[in-house]
């Protein structure tokens, strides 16, 4: 390859594009035809994806630039790679199509070099890519790409040849070539986890040095270690313990510092590893040992299964949350029974436990017997009331949401509102209520 010292001396002797790839951009474009009676012009002879007709008249425009358009296209050979984009103006001069080529931008692989190159002008380029259009223009969007079978070139003819890898995307190119060294050794020892980690662009690279390859190569060897596994490995053993390979399927290095007081940490790891549960799932277990008041002794600190004791710790907090609502279920009910009544033919009632809401919910198909409503309605967040006919005071009929002396929401069934009448004999329970919850203030404050 000759020597090339400036920017026009990159686009004057970049890989030259076939025929095809012209012929592919003109096709690209749309062309157009008029006609009448008498007449008919065509702008182009050539195949295009869409000819726009139009009808022929004494004023019809002929002569006008039409519109640009980029296109690219990745080239390669053993020696160097390119990603050439041009600019494709569409001009019409008395009715006949024309188009003009430009190189605008070239990325040029070579030699480990990554040269940019755009024109700045017609005749001039630079040692940088120019943006396509501005960026409130159609023009700013990403060039449309020649399937030439770039990919399988690259692959097998390129630099990049002694890589192992599908396929990529042309703006990944950059990257791979920077890298492909690396990447190259890390499939080399059969490290596909890392090779594929540095491929997504996953590591800092500053830390992935050849050197680093190099020194880490007998523990990526044949493996499907991650970056990760090298990170817990580092953690464990600065802790002067032995490392247990895989237990970074169960850990991170955050997790390091959460290996409980008392248990030396190979014995954690193996714990894990032995019980198949993250730290997480482990943390999870204590936290709610922690909120039971149940004391860590050495029994409970490593139970023998571990997904038994978990499980049996989540169904005594259920149990106990349980209770913990239905009894402030029933305080609230003694507490505010003044809110139950009867109006006309609707009879308004208190639930009197969270059952109560969670069969309202399925009965009337809406959310109150979500947990968020349960909790809120114990908590006194809020406050739910039945309303129900009084020919049928068991089945539901209407969910009344009620808080700080406002109507939230009055629903039926699929969230149906209330029509006039309900809601006339709601508002008569609203103005009640009111009045009476002033009433409890002033007997609380007397």
């Amino acid at each position: 390859m000759r020597k090339m010292k400036t920017a026009n001396d990159y686009a004057k002797n970049c890989l030259k594009p076939p025929n095809a790839f012209f012929e592919w951009c003109y096709y690209n474009m749309p062309t157009y035809k008029w006609a009448n009676k008498q007449q008919t012009i065509i702008a182009s002879e050539r195949k295009h994806y869409f000819t726009e007709e139009k009808r022929l008249t004494k004023n019809s425009r002929l002569t006008f630039f039409d519109r640009r358009d980029h296109f690219q296209i990745i080239l390669s050979t053993s020696r160097r790679i390119e990603i050439q984009t041009y600019e494709v103006r569409s001009l019409l001069e008395k009715g006949k199509q024309h188009f003009r080529v430009k190189l605008v931008n070239l990325e040029h692989f070579s030699n480990d070099k990554y040269i940019k190159v755009g024109a700045v002008s017609d005749t001039t380029y630079d040692f940088r890519l120019v943006q396509l259009g501005n960026m409130l223009s159609m023009y700013a969007q990403r060039p449309t790409l020649y399937p030439n079978n770039w990919n399988d070139r690259l692959f097998t003819v390129s630099e990049l040849r002694y890589l192992t890898i599908d396929s990529i995307y042309g703006d990944e190119i950059a990257f791979i070539y920077k890298y492909r060294q690396r990447i190259e050794y890390a499939q080399r020892i059969n490290a596909p986890e890392l090779a594929k980690q540095i491929l997504e662009m996953k590591l800092d690279m500053r830390s992935i040095t050849m050197n680093w390859l190099k020194r880490n190569k007998v523990f990526f060897r044949n493996s499907n270690r991650t970056y990760k596994s090298y990170q817990v490995k580092q953690a464990i053993e600065s802790m002067g313990t032995k490392y247990i390979s895989g237990v970074e399927a169960f850990m991170g290095v955050d997790d390091i510092s959460k290996i409980p007081d008392g248990v030396k940490p190979i014995t954690f790891q193996n714990y894990l590893m032995k019980q198949k549960r993250t730290i997480g799932f482990y943390q999870d277990y204590i936290d709610m040992l922690n909120e039971l008041g149940i004391p860590i002794t050495p029994m409970t600190r490593l139970p023998k299964d571990l997904k038994m004791a978990h499980d049996k710790a989540v169904a005594t907090l259920n149990a106990m949350k349980r209770e913990i609502v239905r009894k402030e279920f029933e305080k609230r009910a003694i507490e505010e029974a003044f809110l139950e009544m009867t109006i006309k033919d609707v009879q308004f009632i208190l639930p009197k436990e969270a059952n109560d809401l969670i069969e309202e919910g399925k009965s009337l198909k809406h959310c109150v017997g979500g947990s968020s409503y349960i909790n809120q309605h114990a908590e006194g967040e809020t406050t739910i009331v039945f309303a129900r006919k009084t020919t049928d005071p068991d089945k539901p009929y209407y969910t009344i949401e009620y808080c700080d002396s406002r109507l939230i929401q009055v629903h039926g069934f699929k969230n149906k509102r209330a029509d006039e009448q309900l809601r006339e004999i709601v508002n008569q329970w609203l103005h009640i209520v009111n009045n009476r919850y002033k009433t409890e203030e002033k007997k609380h404050v007397a």
